[in-house]
């Protein structure tokens, strides 16, 4: 089997191409007379007029010329033919993916003679329905960013949007989360070069520093938000297509040193008090030239950030009250006196007292200060050769090494974080005639990230298990008295974890120009084989959820246990190491058809097929039937799927045939592939290889004994066996018109629809009696479906989603002084699961409540975020004209102003019981409330109308009482609440970056800049996500339901930079 589908790989490889990493542009048009007259067989050549590089193609019997493939610069366009004076058009740039329209209009005369024409082609895109946004050089390395995270400037396109309130999770895509069009943040594809850059987890490829640097070494990016063409696969959402700088025939390079500090920065809201140490410096060079005249170009950039930030951490710990068991209640004033367990004492005396404010619980804040250091570098060589005239080659290597050292909230433990990027690709491209050309790519992306925790060597006598290290005591709900949990304490309980991925990729492609059509086949092959180490809960982790009684007393309500699993070739498994192995393969064809001059059609078929991944020593299993199998069965955790079709279709008009007009729709389906973090986390593998206990109120604390642990409250993931791929379907409809010249706007209409989308369910929850009226009720101790586990976590496909928008754009391309973009978009965004990871989104459950009833938590996505605007330019001071020389000039002229502005509406969080009301033994907060006859689901406006431990009158919509609790009620006992999922809406979002240039000429060829830019200038506080508990337990409300106690950006920050360019 494995050879057949190498066979048709290389048979389709001969014949075929690459699916479409588009790194180049292309120029295309039609040669006429003054009168309009077709004339045919013209001479068309285009020159780069960075790198001398030409290109001469004949027109055809429409007068139609197409010339593709073209890297990217600014170029000339001269047309020819006997009995015609010769036209040069000039001044035409080719950015990423751009088709640039250039007509050529041929008067009368000797070829001898030449009319030549300065100026850019339309803008307006008459020849494509791919909804995209392209980030320019100017923009790229202008604007202001802080941490030069070239990333953040994705989000300057309609339709683009930060993934809201996502947790830090150091192995997994530390750059920008981004959805674009609804999609999912790990659904896009992040191209450098055309080859892919992705980690294991389908995340962009930030560093542990949580920056995605190269702002010196990137040319130009695009960003592919909808619609796109058969070239691309893989991944459903955006498409982020990064192209690398190179060098010309001119030397040209820069130098720059950037600096932030605390001095210069603002105190965040909620941490008035004096801001810890901090200083930042990045700094690097840059040089490119030739090696060869118009032959041989080089690039090379290198980058280096360091970074010691104080970091201030809050958590809440017991008072020194609690330690001699006195326990205070804040509504009557009562303190309880209850006995400590001698087994918890150790535990308790390692708590740190607190240092801050006290919540007369017996629970007190300790705030703790720390310095987190970072370093990256961060280095891109790149080499351009001109073979021939009809072959090119070039070579680009990035090495990208980072760490950084992240304090945990309680000050007694640390994590530490490693990350290595590396990025090859090779490419050759071979020109067969002005009408035929192949492109081959080579590439090689390595990401290897991994985490550690530290003390290990921390008490090893109160280790759970011996030899296995400190655990962790954890506290999921809040205390008795409905006030602040205690925070975790201990050792992170999934550390130390590793995931290098090797990603070999091989593309090509062959287009031609025949007549109307330019066609394009191509194939994509990629090997991926990712090594994984998951330290989880191999050193325990115990759980309590009955407030400070219970963890005096050492009653844990869950303990989770990883120990040692059964013989598997003749040794105890003991660590969840694996080495996963897959193959992504796919063929497209795409035919563009120019109907008419006003006329392009966009037919695409694509088809891809996904192996399951194979783990390489065996070490791999699935429950097949979660309800009734009592052992994993060998094997990979799903099947392949090789019946992927994906149609495109796209339709271009522009109906007055200026050029100033299109209107463009289209539709298709697109694939996402199951990337290694979702079958790895889930796989029933774990069950085949080493224990996984979840035992629901251990008789024990603190200490392990694996021999006695009952064989019934094993744990283990499972994956559905016939996973289905995530499938979207993308459409939309758009119109374009050019104001002026220089002036253009976009409206359209964009949408999408996914099913089969991946989901979490808990499956094995306890079996339901069905009421009269329909309604589930769960009996208390009621049996679980598979008695053989204690909990089962399924990796399913069955999710789905609904996304619909209106976007519109303004743009001004530079003119005057002035370059300016205002991106506007109002969307709908619906889902029933949203992400399959726990650490990704904070707002709600990963897991869904009921998992015979998905449609239950149908309702608003957590990207739902219905008003977005940015708008963002640069304005050079207009008085340079009028400075000559001297003093005056020197300190007025090259004064240039630069700006960001967001805003964005509230994204919608989800409102939690906070305990297992419903008996279900769900484990993950699922319970949500009922909501109180004739009240709003989203109650963040007015004040509260008063309730137990909530008092009347308090306003909402503000930090300290976002939301009214008081709307909702307890369910009934052993049934689900009636509200729905994400109906709280949260805190809107305002941000405004601005910076101050100054360019100082120094000769002819060098120029040093002056940077001060300042970040959040407005000194905005931006709250983060609410707490949205509602009840501590059956007869206690949760006090501090509706607070915010964080924020989602820091005060106003500054930073200088001096760069040096020649």
């Amino acid at each position: 089997m494995n050879r057949m589908w190498l066979s048709l790989f290389f048979v389709l490889w001969g014949v075929a191409t690459l699916p479409a990493q588009v790194v180049t542009g292309s120029i295309e048009g039609r040669v006429t007379d003054t009168t309009g007259a077709v004339v045919p067989g013209a001479t068309v050549q285009v020159q780069n007029l960075e790198t001398g590089f030409s290109r001469t193609v004949q027109g055809d019997s429409a007068g139609r010329y197409a010339v593709r493939n073209l890297p990217l610069g600014t170029y000339s366009v001269t047309g020819q033919m006997a009995g015609f004076r010769t036209e040069v058009r000039s001044g035409i740039t080719l950015t990423v993916g751009r088709e640039a329209v250039v007509n050529l209009e041929l008067s009368v005369g000797t070829v001898q003679e030449r009319v030549e024409v300065v100026g850019e082609a339309p803008l307006i895109e008459t020849t494509t329905a791919t909804v995209s946004g392209l980030v320019g050089q100017e923009q790229m390395r202008e604007l202001p960013l802080n941490g030069r995270s070239f990333d953040q400037l994705a989000l300057l396109q309609s339709g683009v949007i930060a993934q809201p309130f996502g947790a830090r999770n150091q192995t997994q895509g530390q750059g920008l989360r981004l959805s674009s069009a609804g999609g999912r943040a790990d659904s896009n594809s992040y191209l450098l070069d055309g080859s892919l850059t992705n980690d294991h987890s389908s995340q962009g490829p930030g560093s542990a520093a949580g920056q995605s640097l190269g702002v010196e070494a990137v040319r130009e990016f695009r960003i592919l938000t909808h619609n796109f063409s058969a070239e691309y696969g893989r991944n459903s959402g955006a498409v982020v297509s990064a192209v690398t700088r190179s060098g010309t025939n001119e030397f040209h390079g820069s130098v720059y040193e950037f600096l932030r500090n605390n001095v210069l920065d603002a105190r965040d809201f909620f941490n008035p008090s004096e801001l810890p140490p901090f200083r930042r410096n990045q700094f690097g060079a840059s040089a490119g030239g030739p090696v060869l005249r118009d032959r041989i170009f080089f690039f090379a950039n290198y980058e280096g950030l360091r970074e010691r930030r104080g970091v201030t951490v809050i958590a809440n710990v017991p008072d020194a009250g609690v330690r001699q068991g006195l326990i205070p209640n804040p509504v009557t004033g009562q303190v309880t006196q209850v006995a400590v367990s001698p087994n918890v004492r150790p535990y308790l005396d390692l708590i740190p007292l607190p240092n801050g404010r006290n919540f007369g619980d017996g629970i007190g804040e300790l705030v703790s200060d720390f310095s987190s250091p970072k370093t990256e570098n961060y280095s891109m060589q790149r080499m351009d050769f001109r073979l021939s005239d009809k072959d090119s080659f070039y070579w680009r290597y990035v090495f990208n090494p980072s760490d950084a050292v992240v304090p945990r909230p309680n000050p007694t433990f640390i994590d530490g974080e490693v990350r290595t990027n590396h990025f090859v690709a090779l490419s050759e491209t071979h020109i067969f005639s002005g009408a035929a050309l192949n492109e081959f790519r080579f590439g090689f992306n390595r990401t290897d990230a991994g985490t550690i925790t530290g003390p290990l060597d921390f008490h090893p006598e109160l280790a759970f298990a011996p030899g296995r290290g400190f655990g962790t005591i954890r506290f999921r709900q809040a205390t008795g008295q409905g006030t602040q949990a205690i925070t975790e304490f201990g050792t992170s309980g999934a550390r130390p974890q590793f995931f290098p991925q090797n990603l070999f990729q091989l593309t090509d492609t062959f287009s031609y120009i025949q007549g109307a059509h330019t066609v394009k086949f191509g194939a994509d092959f990629q090997r991926i084989r990712l090594n994984t180490k998951n330290a989880s809960r191999e050193r325990g982790e115990y759980q309590f959820t009955q407030g400070l009684p219970g963890f005096l007393a050492g009653r844990a309500n869950r303990l989770i246990f990883h120990g040692i699993g059964p013989m598997f070739n003749g040794t105890l498994i003991s660590t969840k190491e694996r080495g996963w192995r897959r193959i992504l393969f796919g063929w497209f064809v795409q035919d563009d058809i120019r109907v008419s001059s006003r006329l392009t059609l966009n037919l695409g078929f694509r088809h891809e097929f996904f192996t399951s991944p194979v783990e390489v020593n065996g070490r791999s299993g699935n429950l097949i039937d979660v309800a009734r199998d009592a052992a994993t069965t060998p094997g990979p955790p799903f099947q392949t799927k090789k019946a992927l079709f994906a149609p495109r279709l796209g339709v271009a008009w522009d109906p007055t045939g200026s050029g100033k007009t299109s209107i463009r729709g289209g539709a298709g389906l697109f694939y996402n592939h199951v990337d290694g973090r979702t079958f790895y986390g889930q796989s029933g593998s774990d069950a085949c290889c080493r224990a996984e206990f979840d035992i629901r109120n251990p008789s024990f604390f603190p200490f392990v004994d694996q021999s006695t642990l009952p064989a019934g409250e094993r744990s283990t993931g499972s994956v559905q066996n016939d996973l289905d791929a995530p499938s979207v379907v993308h459409y939309s409809l758009e119109i374009q018109r050019e104001l002026v010249p220089t002036v253009s706007v976009r409206a359209g209409f964009i949408g999408s629809h996914g099913y089969n989308m991946a989901n979490l369910v808990a499956p094995n929850l306890a079996v339901p009696q069905i009421l009269a009226d329909g309604t589930k009720f769960f009996p208390a101790n009621a049996e679980v479906h598979n008695p053989a586990w204690s909990e089962i976590t399924q990796l399913q496909s069955k999710a789905r989603s609904n996304y619909n928008s209106f976007q519109l754009e303004i743009q001004k391309a530079f003119s005057r002084g002035l370059q300016m973009k205002a991106a506007y978009t109002y969307g709908k965004n619906l889902a029933n699961a949203d992400s399959i990871s726990t650490s990704q989104i904070l707002t709600t459950p990963a897991v869904s409540m009921d998992p015979f009833d998905l449609d239950r938590d149908y309702g608003r996505s957590v990207y739902d975020q219905r008003h977005t605007w940015v708008l963002n330019g640069r304005y050079q001071m207009p008085w340079d004209h009028l400075l000559t020389s001297g003093l005056a000039k020197g300190l007025f002229g090259g004064w240039a102003v630069n700006g960001i502005f967001q805003y964005g509406s509230g994204f919608p969080s989800n409102i939690q019981l906070g305990f297992n009301r419903s008996r279900d033994q769900n484990t993950e907060d699922t319970d949500r409330p009922d909501l109180a006859p004739g009240a709003g689901n989203d109650p963040h406006e007015g004040v509260t109308a008063g309730c137990p431990g909530v008092q009347p009158g308090q306003k909402l919509g503000t930090p300290d009482r976002w939301f009214d609790p008081c709307v909702f009620t307890l369910p009934a006992v052993g049934t689900y609440g009636n509200l729905a999922r994400n109906t709280v809406t949260g805190p809107n979002f305002v941000n405004v970056d601005m910076g101050l240039t100054k360019d100082t000429p120094l000769g002819e060829r060098m120029s040093l800049q002056f940077r001060a830019e300042f970040f959040n200038i407005i000194n905005h506080a931006n709250f983060g996500r609410f707490l949205n508990l509602i009840f501590a337990n059956a007869n206690a409300r949760n006090g501090n339901a509706g607070r915010i106690n964080e924020t989602v950006t820091h005060g106003r920050e500054i930073q200088f930079g001096l760069k040096l360019t020649f």
